[in-house]
């Protein structure tokens, strides 16, 4: 494996601590500890990948929802170039209705610098179901990301907020002016305590972004009824406690209709 020599300055007590980890075994000089402890914490913060929800009959500008052009590329290419960015390369995107022209756009995603794998429906089948089918594709913390969905997240920071709460649901939460048409949260600390998609009463501006941290086994709770996880699945974890959230700042935008469209063609770059 390749190293770079490097110079670095700490505190005498920090390299105090890290020259107790050379054992002339296993961790035989002061560079092999301070290695040693960086992997350990860049793994920590690693995820096995992310989820992409591309499905669904909805169209927009003659086109699958996701594949909306945002000055001159679609949706889901921006998306994909964002999770690229932060150092999410391994992606699986689940298609339905006319998923074929995703799988033929993106095809294995080399030219974007990533690797791609999709995960077909024979039909629409709503957000929850998708969810579950991914214990085939991983074992390990992953990320769920609304095909339609643009935003300026720190994905990495927000990896590093799961972690550290060692949640089982970490939602992206941003705020918004009508939060009645999207799933408004509660929260006591960093921790959801109420859940609601899209509630006649407004009881807060806090609103979930359509981009999930999960827990593999969090999947075994979604059974084979379930539609949407903003309706069958979220509200249950809030009341156990076991939903956090992550209150981000900068640019949201969900693609639904023309007028977002051509928002989304004014701010995004």
């Amino acid at each position: 494996m390749r190293r770079r020599r490097i110079t670095i300055t700490v505190k005498e007590e920090v390299l105090h601590e890290v020259d107790k980890l050379v054992n002339d075994m296993t961790i035989r000089s002061r560079s092999q500890a301070i290695e040693f402890l960086l992997t350990k914490t860049v793994e920590k913060y690693k995820i096995g990948g992310a989820l992409i929800l591309a499905g669904g009959r909805d169209k927009l500008d003659g086109r699958p929802k996701c594949m909306a052009l945002v000055n001159g590329k679609p949706v889901l290419e921006h998306v994909i170039i964002h999770l690229g960015a932060a150092g999410v390369d391994n992606i699986v995107i689940y298609v339905d209705w006319e998923g074929d022209k995703i799988t033929g756009y993106f095809k294995d995603g080399k030219a974007l610098g990533v690797k791609i794998r999709y995960m077909v429906g024979e039909r629409p089948q709503g957000r929850a179901i998708p969810i579950k089918m991914a214990h085939d594709y991983f074992d390990d913390t992953f990320l769920v990301y609304y095909g339609d969905t643009l935003c300026s997240i720190d994905i990495k920071d927000m990896i590093r907020s799961h972690k550290d709460n060692a949640s089982l649901v970490t939602m992206a939460l941003t705020t918004v002016s009508n939060p009645g048409s999207y799933g408004v949260v509660k929260m006591k600390g960093n921790r959801i305590t109420d859940f609601e998609e899209k509630p006649e009463k407004i009881g807060s501006h806090m609103v979930s972004a359509g981009i999930f941290l999960i827990e593999p086994s969090v999947l075994r709770s979604i059974t084979n009824d379930m539609a949407s996880p903003e309706n069958d699945l979220f509200p249950k974890l809030a009341k156990k406690n076991q939903l956090f959230g992550y209150l981000f700042e900068g640019l949201w935008l969900n693609i639904n209709d023309a007028s977002a469209l051509r928002k989304a063609n004014n701010l995004w770059g």
